[in-house]
């Protein structure tokens, strides 16, 4: 995976959409909860897009790329990226090791992903932080 000679390998990458507010409000967040362990860039910014993902297959899910370039999508890409903070990966483990609890979690992320708006409403309402900045808004979820 090449991100410049400036980025640190030792940073996992998120990719998310940049034109929407509920992945943006919690691509930020994470980023400010997990700290230097995770970068995020949206994936309309194709400087930073790895090589061999496509914009299409970005578009379908959250991603991460992981310190050994290893690319991982959906729920396992959150659980992942949560297992880089203070959480210590139970959600990936269980993601991993418990059977039924694959699929439940990426219908789970699916169901998500197809309710971003309502479920950006609803986020922002019971959250009450501001992590995004003016120019996003819950109109701009899809």
């Amino acid at each position: 995976m090449s991100r410049g000679p400036d980025k640190d390998e030792e940073t996992a990458l998120m990719i998310y959409d940049g034109e929407c507010g509920f992945c943006t409000y919690w691509a930020r967040r994470w980023r400010q909860k997990i700290g230097p362990m995770l970068e995020i860039t949206p994936l309309q910014d194709e400087a930073t897009r790895p090589d061999g993902l496509s914009k299409q297959t970005l578009e379908e899910a959250v991603h991460v790329v992981d310190t050994d370039g290893e690319i991982y999508r959906g729920a396992e890409a959150v659980f992942l990226a949560l297992a880089m903070g203070r959480r210590r990966g139970l959600g990936l483990w269980l993601y991993r090791h418990l059977p039924g609890f694959r699929p439940l979690a990426e219908l789970g992320y699916r169901w998500v992903a197809d309710h971003r708006m309502f479920v950006s409403r609803w986020t922002r309402w019971m959250r009450r932080d501001d992590i995004m900045s003016p120019e996003h808004s819950d109109d701009e979820a899809r």
